[in-house]
């Protein structure tokens, strides 16, 4: 019961703004991510890492949920590393779908 009525109030959630929680860590990409890919129907629109380093898995999985949820137009991706830079790049070119997003 809990579970379904978190998704009832979750369709009304357009921002996700999770800049400068320093307690987050590396996996925070990863598990939002697969939050995003999973309900891929709820309407948000703009994500926000601010300061919020997801090293470079997290970084690709939200590329990933990017990807899965259409609605995303717009990312703050915060520290992102000469890896995981080149890594963003070669995701970029490869899938030309993500080219609608503003970084």
């Amino acid at each position: 019961m809990k579970e379904a009525l978190a998704r009832e109030g979750a369709v009304n959630i357009t921002k996700l703004n999770l800049g400068k929680n320093t307690g987050l860590g590396l996996k925070t990409g990863v598990f939002i991510g697969d939050a995003l890919i999973a309900n891929s129907a709820i309407p948000i629109d703009k994500l926000s890492f601010k300061k919020v380093y997801l090293g470079e898995d997290g970084l690709c999985r939200i590329l990933e949920a990017c990807n899965a949820n259409k609605n995303i137009k717009k990312v703050h991706l915060g520290y992102v590393s000469s890896k995981g830079l080149k890594l963003m790049a070669d995701v970029l070119k490869t899938n030309k779908s993500l080219s609608k997003l503003k970084f």
